[in-house]
Parts: structure tokens; C-alpha cells; sequence
């Protein structure tokens, strides 16, 4: 599929539930060690590589989101 027919669905998708990489070693991480609300429409995963044992943050901006 290319970007031109992506619709605005799996953009947002790609954004919220894709995987972040290790920032030292590269290795595609699985599941956070845990999460939580941040405020403000965030949310702050952390992370913990069982490759090479580093840990680190991410934080996904929800924006207008309505429950």
C-alpha cells in the first residue's frame, strides 16, 4: 500500500500502536514494561530491551480523544 491511499485511520494506527526500537541496540520491543497517564492527553511507556538490557521512555500524545 502506498502512503497516497493510506487513510486517516491507519495513520493514526501506525502512531498509537506500533512498536518503538531500541535505541541502543535496534531490536523491534514487544509489549512496555508499563504505562501510564502522563496528563494532558499523554501517555508514557517504559521500556526494557531483553537484548541489551536498556531501558528507556516513549510518550504517545492522544489529543482530542472523548470516552
Amino acid at each position: 500500500m502506498s502512503l497516497q491511499n493510506a487513510t486517516p485511520a491507519l495513520f493514526a494506527f501506525a502512531r498509537y500502536f506500533t512498536r518503538p526500537f531500541c535505541p541502543h541496540c535496534g531490536s523491534e520491543q514487544m509489549v512496555p514494561e508499563s504505562s501510564e497517564f502522563a496528563g494532558r492527553g499523554r501517555v508514557r511507556h517504559a521500556w526494557h530491551c531483553d537484548d541489551c538490557g536498556q531501558d528507556f521512555c516513549t510518550d504517545v500524545e492522544l489529543g482530542n480523544v472523548t470516552v
